[in-house]
């Protein structure tokens, strides 16, 4: 393959590959540069969430996926202990709810969340990268610099094990490369917001199914006199995740070899006749930060590299790949000249609120874990302020000296812990508060509401003047907004069944009509370019409003499946149209000609 390309993807990631694989599924030439030559091996993000499993099956990868996840039994709930061994504080429960709310959460997607670590994941993703013809995987080159013109970049990238280099011409460029960006630094970018805390990251087997039996979930806290720690259960018994916050620049990762992370470790199992072997050991920032601009000329920013945000509740890799969802349909139509170049304005004004609200949700999450560790006798405040104390010391007083200190406050502080486990009253009623604090934590692990609720207000999108619909960041309502996601229902089309998303055309922008208005609307669409789609009584449910009088009997839905325009027949028609389509910027038809 020539390395000339239509789109060069910085970043094989998930969210670079997806970018890759959405913008090949088009027709668009890619070439994907990836400084590593094998995918991680040491497992970063797990949450799957059900808007990012749609968009994976839109392109064929949902059934890969599904067969390599956890499968639902072992996703019933989140537990919160002293110990492994010890205690139970309470749960949060994701697959363990009432029959209805279960029936309610698969009826709003023709697929569901999945619980499988990135190490998994980033495997099938190259090899579907590999698979592709059009697409160029350069692995083992990094990106140093680019120049951008005003008909394409030049990207000049550099062999990691020889340093040699070459230029690589492409018309638009993605920095899908993490939350270190190079990219984003060589553009200038800054990112706004705080460190929240530094984190250990260890890779450990061990087998723990004795503690799990009765409380099978993707994650477990533990509250010790040694201190607070979260095990992630990726693959059990050999990946799984426990972490350890920390303080550099006074601590660092050599501060913490195998077996003092063991040591942490059988804490907190809190069985020390469990063997416990120590595979990798990483560290990382959490950060809840968002980048000032998302684009930069023909240079746009995804996942990682445009947003950083504490995983509670496991919105970072999703959040990304519905950026490139965003984008990847709106590079496609510019460079088929099927838009104008103004439509890629869009990605920023719709997708940097996301970022900034996803940041926000996460910190709120972050925040809320405090208030079970409060209940357990150590004031949240005290935990909050920690990080900021120990970035606020001069860097000239002694190493040593500061992190003695920094460990005799921790110690001191984690001791309150102990009285959780203890079997007499004080024990049962901290153990009572905890329970009360961890029942509160819903919003943290199920977010279907947040997930499917993303509704863009500015952008390729007609403000419809509907009120803002019911909100609940946990279990999502399907209603319809102008810039929502279009609602699922399930339809019968012959012998087989089909979701209202699998109606969307990916060419074309979608007018889905009711069987009543289906005349009207076919006549108003004639010589535009749109798809007029008639979704039968069946699905007259993908038309509620939840507003008295306000349902529409047609949906104007772009290739992302998020609706630009709620229309009514009885007050729109053909104007209307022609307006929604100059608002995604596509090029709209006259008996002269083309026009913007």
């Amino acid at each position: 393959m020539s390395d000339t390309c239509d789109v060069l993807v910085v970043g094989a990631g998930p969210v670079g590959a997806t970018a890759a694989l959405l913008l090949a599924s088009y027709g668009i030439e890619c070439t994907v540069v990836e400084p590593r030559r094998e995918p991680q091996r040491h497992p970063a993000a797990h949450v799957l969430s059900t808007r990012s499993m749609e968009i994976w099956r839109e392109i064929g990868l949902e059934r890969d996926i599904r067969g390599l996840s956890a499968p639902m039994h072992e996703l019933r709930c989140i537990a919160y202990c002293t110990t492994f061994a010890g205690p139970e504080l309470g749960r949060v429960p994701l697959a363990d709810l009432p029959d209805a709310q279960m029936d309610a959460i698969e009826s709003i997607s023709p697929t569901r969340s999945a619980h499988l670590p990135q190490n998994v994941l980033e495997p099938l993703l190259w090899q579907h990268l590999r698979n592709s013809d059009r697409i160029n995987v350069r692995t083992g080159w990094w990106y140093r610099s680019h120049t951008d013109g005003p008909d394409g970049v030049a990207v000049t990238v550099a062999d990691t094990t020889t340093g040699s280099r070459r230029t690589i011409p492409a018309r638009y460029l993605i920095a899908a490369d993490g939350a270190a960006s190079t990219v984003r630094r060589a553009l200038g970018i800054t990112m706004e917001g705080p460190i929240l805390q530094n984190v250990v990251s260890v890779l450990f087997s061990a087998d723990l199914e004795a503690f799990r039996r009765h409380r099978r979930g993707p994650v477990m806290w533990t509250h010790t006199a040694k201190g607070l720690g979260a095990t992630i259960v990726h693959r059990p018994p050999e990946d799984l995740v426990f972490q350890i916050p920390y303080f550099p620049p006074f601590e660092s990762v050599i501060d913490f070899p195998a077996a003092i992370c063991r040591k942490h470790i059988v804490d907190a199992i809190g069985d020390p006749a469990v063997r416990v072997d120590i595979k990798s050991i990483q560290t990382w920032a959490m950060t809840a930060q968002v980048a000032t601009d998302y684009r930069v000329g023909r240079v746009f920013l995804a996942g990682d590299a445009a947003h950083r945000f504490p995983p509670t509740g496991g919105l970072g890799l999703n959040t990304g790949v519905a950026d490139v969802h965003n984008l990847a349909w709106k590079l496609a139509w510019v460079i088929a000249g099927r838009a104008d170049e103004a439509l890629l304005d869009t990605y920023e004004r719709e997708r940097r609120p996301v970022g900034a609200a996803a940041t926000a949700d996460s910190v709120a999450n972050f925040d809320g874990m405090f208030d079970v560790v409060a209940t357990l006798g150590l004031p949240r405040r005290a935990v909050r302020m920690l990080p900021q104390a120990v970035a606020a010391i001069p860097d000239w007083i002694p190493r040593r000296a500061v992190r003695a200190l920094i460990r005799g406050f921790t110690t001191l502080g984690y001791q309150r812990f102990r009285l959780a486990k203890s079997p007499g009253r004080i024990g049962q009623r901290i153990r009572r508060r905890a329970a009360a604090a961890i029942a509160q934590q819903g919003p943290h692990y199920r977010s279907w509401g947040r997930d499917l609720g993303v509704r863009y207000r500015r952008g390729a999108v007609i403000g419809d003047r509907l009120p803002p619909p019911v909100s609940d960041p946990e279990f999502y309502i399907p209603s319809v907004r102008a810039g929502g996601r279009l609602p699922h229902v399930w339809l019968e089309d012959g012998d087989r069944r089909v979701s209202t998303l699998d109606l969307v055309h990916r060419d074309d922008l979608t007018l889905l009509v009711s069987e009543a208005s289906h005349s009207v609307w076919s006549v108003a669409a004639e010589g535009l370019s749109l798809s007029v789609v008639p979704v039968g009584d069946a699905g007259h449910d993908v038309f509620r409003t939840g507003v008295a009088g306000a349902d529409p009997d047609a949906l104007l839905v772009r290739p992302d499946g998020h609706i630009a325009a709620v229309l009514h027949s009885d007050r729109d028609g053909a104007p209307l149209l022609r307006q929604a389509l100059q608002v995604v910027g596509a090029f709209v038809p006259t008996h002269k000609g083309l026009i913007a």
